[in-house]
Protein backbone atom coordinates (compact mmCIF):
# COMPACT_ATOMS: atom_id res chain seq x y z
CA UNK A 1 0.00 0.00 0.00
CA UNK A 2 1.78 3.12 -1.24
CA UNK A 3 0.69 6.16 0.73
CA UNK A 4 0.76 9.74 -0.50
CA UNK A 5 0.18 13.11 1.11
CA UNK A 6 -3.49 14.05 1.17
CA UNK A 7 -4.44 17.05 3.30
CA UNK A 8 -3.57 18.87 6.48
CA UNK A 9 -5.78 20.63 9.01
CA UNK A 10 -5.56 22.21 12.43
CA UNK A 11 -7.39 20.33 15.19
CA UNK A 12 -8.87 22.09 18.25
CA UNK A 13 -9.84 20.82 21.70
CA UNK A 14 -13.17 21.52 23.51
CA UNK A 15 -11.92 24.88 24.79
CA UNK A 16 -11.03 26.02 21.26
CA UNK A 17 -7.27 25.69 21.79
CA UNK A 18 -5.12 24.24 18.98
CA UNK A 19 -4.46 20.61 19.94
CA UNK A 20 -2.89 18.91 16.92
CA UNK A 21 -1.95 19.07 13.26
CA UNK A 22 -3.93 16.43 11.35
CA UNK A 23 -2.23 15.03 8.26
CA UNK A 24 -4.24 12.71 6.05
CA UNK A 25 -2.38 10.10 4.05
CA UNK A 26 -4.18 8.51 1.08
CA UNK A 27 -3.59 5.89 -1.60
CA UNK A 28 -4.94 5.09 -5.07
CA UNK A 29 -7.39 2.50 -3.65
CA UNK A 30 -9.22 5.14 -1.60
CA UNK A 31 -7.63 4.41 1.78
CA UNK A 32 -7.50 7.35 4.20
CA UNK A 33 -5.03 7.27 7.14
CA UNK A 34 -5.25 10.22 9.57
CA UNK A 35 -2.07 11.02 11.56
CA UNK A 36 -2.00 13.50 14.45
CA UNK A 37 1.18 15.53 14.87
CA UNK A 38 1.98 18.31 17.38
CA UNK A 39 -0.08 21.47 16.83
CA UNK A 40 2.93 23.66 15.98
CA UNK A 41 3.78 21.52 12.92
CA UNK A 42 0.95 23.09 10.87
CA UNK A 43 3.31 25.65 9.31
CA UNK A 44 5.66 23.02 7.86
CA UNK A 45 5.68 22.25 4.14
CA UNK A 46 3.60 19.40 2.72
CA UNK A 47 6.78 17.37 2.10
CA UNK A 48 7.95 17.80 5.71
CA UNK A 49 4.48 16.91 7.05
CA UNK A 50 4.37 13.81 4.82
CA UNK A 51 7.76 12.62 6.13
CA UNK A 52 6.76 13.25 9.78
CA UNK A 53 3.44 11.43 9.26
CA UNK A 54 5.17 8.41 7.72
CA UNK A 55 7.70 8.35 10.58
CA UNK A 56 4.87 8.50 13.17
CA UNK A 57 3.03 5.69 11.37
CA UNK A 58 6.18 3.63 11.22
CA UNK A 59 6.99 4.20 14.91
CA UNK A 60 3.46 3.27 15.94
CA UNK A 61 3.24 0.06 13.88
CA UNK A 62 6.85 -1.17 14.04
CA UNK A 63 8.29 0.17 17.32
CA UNK A 64 10.96 -2.53 17.81
CA UNK A 65 12.11 -2.35 14.22
CA UNK A 66 12.26 1.44 14.37
CA UNK A 67 14.27 1.34 17.61
CA UNK A 68 16.62 -1.23 16.11
CA UNK A 69 17.17 0.95 13.05
CA UNK A 70 17.89 3.96 15.25
CA UNK A 71 20.34 1.86 17.28
CA UNK A 72 21.99 0.68 14.06
CA UNK A 73 22.32 4.29 12.90
CA UNK A 74 23.95 5.29 16.20
CA UNK A 75 26.25 2.26 16.04
CA UNK A 76 27.22 3.11 12.44
CA UNK A 77 27.96 6.70 13.49
CA UNK A 78 30.08 5.51 16.41
CA UNK A 79 32.01 3.19 14.07
CA UNK A 80 32.53 6.05 11.62
CA UNK A 81 33.79 8.27 14.46
CA UNK A 82 36.12 5.48 15.61
CA UNK A 83 37.54 5.10 12.09
CA UNK A 84 38.03 8.86 11.80
CA UNK A 85 39.82 8.93 15.18
CA UNK A 86 42.09 6.09 14.02
CA UNK A 87 42.94 8.01 10.82
CA UNK A 88 43.72 11.16 12.83
CA UNK A 89 45.91 9.14 15.22
CA UNK A 90 47.75 7.55 12.28
CA UNK A 91 48.30 10.96 10.67
CA UNK A 92 49.54 12.32 14.01
CA UNK A 93 51.97 9.39 14.35
CA UNK A 94 53.24 9.95 10.80
CA UNK A 95 53.66 13.68 11.47
CA UNK A 96 55.59 12.92 14.67
CA UNK A 97 57.85 10.49 12.78
CA UNK A 98 58.46 13.14 10.11
CA UNK A 99 59.25 15.76 12.77
CA UNK A 100 61.61 13.33 14.54
CA UNK A 101 63.40 12.61 11.26
CA UNK A 102 63.68 16.33 10.47
CA UNK A 103 65.01 16.97 13.98
CA UNK A 104 67.67 14.27 13.55
CA UNK A 105 68.72 15.72 10.18
CA UNK A 106 68.95 19.18 11.75
CA UNK A 107 71.13 17.84 14.58
CA UNK A 108 73.47 16.19 12.05
CA UNK A 109 73.75 19.42 10.07
CA UNK A 110 74.46 21.37 13.26
CA UNK A 111 77.13 18.88 14.30
CA UNK A 112 78.77 19.10 10.86
CA UNK A 113 78.73 22.90 11.11
CA UNK A 114 80.20 22.92 14.61
CA UNK A 115 82.95 20.41 13.90
CA UNK A 116 84.17 21.87 10.61
CA UNK A 117 87.86 22.77 10.42
CA UNK A 118 88.71 26.40 10.92
CA UNK A 119 85.35 27.23 12.51
CA UNK A 120 82.15 28.57 10.99
CA UNK A 121 81.99 32.02 9.43
CA UNK A 122 80.32 34.46 11.85
CA UNK A 123 77.17 34.94 9.71
CA UNK A 124 76.55 31.15 9.62
CA UNK A 125 77.48 30.71 13.29
CA UNK A 126 74.76 33.06 14.56
CA UNK A 127 72.10 31.28 12.47
CA UNK A 128 73.18 27.84 13.69
CA UNK A 129 73.39 29.05 17.33
CA UNK A 130 69.76 30.21 17.16
CA UNK A 131 68.65 26.71 16.05
CA UNK A 132 70.48 24.81 18.78
CA UNK A 133 68.51 24.00 21.93
CA UNK A 134 69.48 25.67 25.23
CA UNK A 135 70.24 23.86 28.48
CA UNK A 136 67.20 22.04 29.83
CA UNK A 137 66.89 21.50 33.57
CA UNK A 138 66.91 17.81 34.54
CA UNK A 139 68.44 16.69 31.23
CA UNK A 140 71.47 14.38 31.32
CA UNK A 141 74.15 15.37 28.81
CA UNK A 142 76.96 13.26 27.37
CA UNK A 143 80.40 14.02 25.96
CA UNK A 144 80.08 15.93 22.68
CA UNK A 145 76.50 17.14 23.23
CA UNK A 146 75.94 20.65 21.90
CA UNK A 147 73.82 23.43 23.44
CA UNK A 148 73.50 27.18 22.86
CA UNK A 149 73.24 29.84 25.57
CA UNK A 150 74.01 33.56 25.96
CA UNK A 151 77.75 34.18 26.53
CA UNK A 152 78.21 34.84 30.30
CA UNK A 153 81.46 36.89 30.38
CA UNK A 154 82.47 40.46 29.55
CA UNK A 155 86.10 39.64 28.74
CA UNK A 156 86.06 39.62 24.93
CA UNK A 157 85.45 42.86 23.03
CA UNK A 158 84.75 40.93 19.82
CA UNK A 159 82.26 38.64 21.61
CA UNK A 160 80.02 40.67 23.97
CA UNK A 161 78.22 39.24 26.98
CA UNK A 162 74.74 37.92 26.03
CA UNK A 163 75.73 36.87 22.48
CA UNK A 164 74.08 33.55 21.60
CA UNK A 165 76.99 31.10 21.78
CA UNK A 166 77.50 27.42 21.04
CA UNK A 167 78.91 25.26 23.84
CA UNK A 168 79.98 21.62 23.81
CA UNK A 169 80.07 19.19 26.73
CA UNK A 170 83.49 17.65 27.33
CA UNK A 171 83.91 14.71 29.66
CA UNK A 172 84.95 11.08 29.56
CA UNK A 173 82.91 8.92 27.22
CA UNK A 174 81.34 6.92 30.08
CA UNK A 175 80.48 10.00 32.16
CA UNK A 176 77.42 12.20 32.03
CA UNK A 177 76.27 15.53 33.42
CA UNK A 178 72.77 16.33 34.69
CA UNK A 179 71.90 20.01 34.42
CA UNK A 180 70.32 21.27 37.67
CA UNK A 181 70.19 25.00 36.96
CA UNK A 182 73.91 25.53 37.62
CA UNK A 183 75.41 28.82 36.45
CA UNK A 184 76.85 28.59 32.93
CA UNK A 185 80.00 30.42 34.06
CA UNK A 186 80.58 27.79 36.79
CA UNK A 187 80.16 24.96 34.27
CA UNK A 188 82.76 26.61 32.01
CA UNK A 189 85.21 27.16 34.88
CA UNK A 190 84.80 23.51 36.00
CA UNK A 191 85.59 22.37 32.47
CA UNK A 192 82.25 20.64 31.92
CA UNK A 193 81.61 22.86 28.90
CA UNK A 194 83.86 24.34 26.27
CA UNK A 195 83.08 27.30 24.00
CA UNK A 196 82.74 26.67 20.28
CA UNK A 197 83.67 29.99 18.66
CA UNK A 198 83.20 31.03 15.05
CA UNK A 199 85.94 32.00 12.65
CA UNK A 200 86.34 35.69 13.48
CA UNK A 201 88.05 37.43 10.54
Amino acid sequence: MKLEYGTKSQEFDASGKESATKVTLVNADGAIVPILLPADKISLSNTELFELALEALYQENFPQRAEKEKFNQVEAQLQQNKEMAAKVEQATTENKENLDAASEILEIMIALSVYQNGGMPTFAYSKVANFIKPLVKGTRYSNGDIIAMPYPFETNAKWPKGTQTIFMFQMRANEGFTYKDQALSDMLQQGVLTVVMPRID
